[in-house]
């Protein structure tokens, strides 16, 4: 028999713990993603934050891109 029947028959067909697995898998899989989502919107923003005061200080001393 394989791992799973073997869970399957210890565990049952219990609907809440199934609803458990289901938001725990949920967790797993949004986790890395709302991570590494956050990581990426700080630094796209930290670019647009250095290439604006850039412009800023070229404009100050009259130089063109």
């Amino acid at each position: 028999m394989t791992l799973a029947a073997l869970f399957l028959l210890l565990h049952g067909d219990d609907p809440a713990i199934d609803l458990v697995y289901f938001w725990a898998a949920v967790l797993i899989a949004l986790t890395p993603v709302l991570i590494f989502g956050g990581l990426g919107v700080w630094i796209v923003r930290k670019m647009i934050k250095e290439r604006r005061e850039e412009q800023m200080r070229n404009a100050e001393f009259g130089m063109r891109n």
